[in-house]
């Protein structure tokens, strides 16, 4: 289990590589006015996705 998470993780890890290329790309080529940054703490994302999951079954109800 321990191998599996570890490598999702770097799935992570890779996708926001390339998100910052692509947004530092994007910055430095294309855009004119202020720089599009990008924050990398998902603490508050995740907590949000954790708060509706556990509450979906108040909207049901």
């Amino acid at each position: 289990m321990q191998a599996c998470c570890q490598q999702r993780r770097q799935g992570v890890v890779m996708d926001c590589r390339q998100l910052k290329n692509d947004v530092d790309s994007y910055n430095e080529n294309y855009n004119k006015s202020i720089p599009i940054k990008l924050l990398w703490d998902f603490t508050d994302d995740l907590a949000d996705l954790e708060f509706a999951d556990n509450n979906k079954s108040d909207e049901i109800a």
